[in-house]
Protein backbone atom coordinates (compact mmCIF):
# COMPACT_ATOMS: atom_id res chain seq x y z
CA UNK A 1 0.00 0.00 0.00
CA UNK A 2 2.59 2.71 0.87
CA UNK A 3 4.24 1.99 -2.39
CA UNK A 4 0.92 2.66 -4.43
CA UNK A 5 1.12 5.51 -2.26
CA UNK A 6 4.21 6.81 -3.00
CA UNK A 7 3.76 6.45 -6.80
CA UNK A 8 0.52 8.80 -6.74
CA UNK A 9 1.69 11.25 -4.32
CA UNK A 10 4.92 11.48 -6.85
CA UNK A 11 2.44 11.85 -9.92
CA UNK A 12 0.24 14.38 -8.03
CA UNK A 13 3.65 16.73 -7.18
CA UNK A 14 5.29 16.52 -10.51
CA UNK A 15 1.58 17.55 -11.92
CA UNK A 16 1.23 20.59 -9.09
CA UNK A 17 5.23 21.56 -10.81
CA UNK A 18 3.90 21.84 -14.11
CA UNK A 19 0.72 23.01 -13.67
CA UNK A 20 2.94 25.96 -11.77
CA UNK A 21 5.24 26.32 -14.38
CA UNK A 22 2.60 26.84 -17.23
CA UNK A 23 0.66 29.08 -14.74
CA UNK A 24 4.06 31.25 -14.54
CA UNK A 25 4.76 30.96 -17.86
CA UNK A 26 1.64 32.75 -18.90
CA UNK A 27 1.53 35.04 -15.91
CA UNK A 28 4.97 36.64 -16.88
CA UNK A 29 4.68 36.77 -20.95
CA UNK A 30 0.79 38.36 -20.36
CA UNK A 31 1.29 40.65 -17.38
CA UNK A 32 0.93 43.68 -19.14
CA UNK A 33 -2.50 42.31 -20.54
CA UNK A 34 -3.64 41.16 -16.91
CA UNK A 35 -3.16 44.70 -16.10
CA UNK A 36 -0.27 43.04 -13.18
CA UNK A 37 3.48 44.60 -12.52
CA UNK A 38 5.68 42.93 -14.55
CA UNK A 39 8.03 42.52 -11.73
CA UNK A 40 5.53 41.48 -9.23
CA UNK A 41 4.08 39.20 -11.55
CA UNK A 42 7.39 37.65 -11.98
CA UNK A 43 8.52 37.51 -8.53
CA UNK A 44 4.97 35.65 -7.95
CA UNK A 45 5.53 33.83 -11.04
CA UNK A 46 8.91 32.34 -9.33
CA UNK A 47 7.45 31.45 -5.93
CA UNK A 48 4.71 29.51 -7.38
CA UNK A 49 7.20 27.25 -9.35
CA UNK A 50 9.68 27.30 -6.56
CA UNK A 51 6.75 26.08 -4.09
CA UNK A 52 6.38 23.30 -6.06
CA UNK A 53 10.08 22.58 -6.23
CA UNK A 54 9.94 22.77 -2.70
CA UNK A 55 7.28 20.40 -1.81
CA UNK A 56 8.85 17.81 -4.04
CA UNK A 57 12.37 18.05 -2.34
CA UNK A 58 10.37 18.35 1.15
CA UNK A 59 8.92 14.50 0.80
CA UNK A 60 11.91 13.32 -1.24
CA UNK A 61 14.52 14.43 1.22
CA UNK A 62 12.41 14.11 4.58
CA UNK A 63 9.57 11.77 3.96
CA UNK A 64 10.72 9.04 1.82
CA UNK A 65 13.57 8.02 3.25
CA UNK A 66 11.71 7.45 6.33
CA UNK A 67 8.92 5.66 5.40
CA UNK A 68 9.88 2.09 6.27
CA UNK A 69 12.09 2.81 8.90
CA UNK A 70 10.10 1.53 12.35
CA UNK A 71 9.39 3.11 15.09
CA UNK A 72 8.26 6.98 15.78
CA UNK A 73 10.18 8.22 12.84
CA UNK A 74 8.53 5.45 10.21
CA UNK A 75 5.05 6.70 11.38
CA UNK A 76 5.72 10.33 11.48
CA UNK A 77 7.10 10.02 7.86
CA UNK A 78 3.61 7.99 7.03
CA UNK A 79 1.27 10.33 8.45
CA UNK A 80 3.18 13.43 6.79
CA UNK A 81 2.95 11.36 3.70
CA UNK A 82 -0.66 10.32 4.42
CA UNK A 83 -1.64 14.05 5.15
CA UNK A 84 0.04 15.99 1.58
CA UNK A 85 -1.65 13.00 0.03
CA UNK A 86 -5.21 14.10 1.45
CA UNK A 87 -4.73 17.72 -0.45
CA UNK A 88 -5.90 15.46 -3.49
CA UNK A 89 -8.92 13.36 -2.22
CA UNK A 90 -10.43 14.46 -5.37
CA UNK A 91 -8.76 13.03 -7.70
CA UNK A 92 -10.30 10.11 -8.87
CA UNK A 93 -7.34 7.95 -8.11
CA UNK A 94 -7.34 8.78 -4.47
CA UNK A 95 -8.30 6.18 -1.76
CA UNK A 96 -9.95 6.33 1.01
CA UNK A 97 -7.53 3.85 2.94
CA UNK A 98 -4.99 6.59 2.73
CA UNK A 99 -6.33 9.16 4.51
CA UNK A 100 -4.51 10.55 7.57
CA UNK A 101 -7.61 9.26 10.17
CA UNK A 102 -7.26 5.75 8.65
CA UNK A 103 -4.28 4.62 10.57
Amino acid sequence: MTEALVQFLRARLDEKLESAQSSAAALTRNAGTLGVNPEKATAFAQEMVTAAQARIRLFEETVYPYLWVDGRAGRLADLQMRLKAFEFTAHPDYRSDWAPDSV
